[in-house]
C-alpha cells in the first residue's frame, strides 16, 4: 500500500468505534492514535484542523473527518486490484413530488423500487416493487437514485446494508445481505440463427 492510514480516536466514542470496526472489517492496516492519552495526536489535529475532533482518518496527507463510510471507501487504499461488485437486484428511481404525494410521504425524498429480480439480495430482504427506500443506515436518501446506486456500489461481498422502507404509510427497517460469493452476472446473448 502506498498510503499509510492513521486513525485519531477517543475511547468510548461511538463514531470512533464505528470507524475502527469499518477498517477492521475491510482488513485495512492502520495506526491508532488516542487523543486523550497522546498529546502529539491532539497537536496534529489542532494544527491541521484548528480543533480536536474524532474520529479523523488520515490517508497520506488527506484528513477524513467524522465516520463517513462513503468517503472512507473512496479514499482508503485498496489491497486488491480486482474490484468485487455486488448487485442489489432491483431497479430504483428518484422519488418526485408526484410519487411522494401518491405514496403519502411526509416529504419528497427516497427512491421508489421498481422491478425486483428473483433470487436477488433485494428479494431475499423482502423488498417489494412500489416500496420507497427512505434511508441507508443512519442517512436519509436525499440524493435520489444516484445516491442509492453509489451506496450500493461501495458495498462488497459479505457486507450488509440496513435500509429504511416506506410501504403504504408504514416504516420498517430491513437488512440487505450481499452474499460473500457474489454471483457473476453474464450478459444474456441472443442464440445464433439456425
Amino acid at each position: 500500500m502506498s498510503d499509510t492510514v492513521t486513525v485519531f480516536v477517543r475511547p468510548g466514542d461511538p463514531a470512533s468505534d464505528a470507524t475502527l470496526r469499518y477498517l477492521d472489517q475491510r482488513g485495512i492496516t492502520y495506526t491508532k492514535r488516542d487523543v486523550l492519552s497522546d498529546p502529539s495526536a491532539t497537536a496534529i489535529l489542532f494544527g491541521r484542523l484548528g480543533r480536536v475532533v474524532v474520529p479523523v482518518v488520515q490517508v497520506g496527507e488527506r484528513l477524513l473527518v467524522g465516520h463517513d463510510p462513503v468517503q472512507l471507501a473512496r479514499f482508503l487504499p485498496r489491497e486488491d486490484s480486482e474490484e468485487q461488485h455486488v448487485s442489489f437486484g432491483a431497479s430504483v428511481r428518484t422519488v418526485t413530488g408526484e410519487i411522494a404525494a401518491a405514496k403519502q410521504l411526509p416529504a419528497t425524498y427516497g427512491v421508489e423500487v421498481g422491478q425486483v429480480k428473483p433470487g436477488s439480495p433485494a428479494e431475499a430482504a423482502g423488498i417489494l416493487p412500489g416500496d420507497v427506500i427512505t434511508g441507508i443506515g443512519p442517512y436519509t436518501v436525499n440524493g435520489g437514485a444516484d445516491q442509492f446506486r453509489r451506496a450500493v456500489s461501495l458495498r462488497q461481498p459479505g457486507d450488509t446494508m440496513l435500509l429504511t422502507i416506506w410501504r403504504e404509510g408504514d416504516i420498517s427497517e430491513v437488512a440487505v445481505a450481499f452474499p460473500a460469493e457474489a454471483p457473476v452476472e453474464v450478459p444474456a446473448e441472443e442464440a445464433p440463427p439456425a
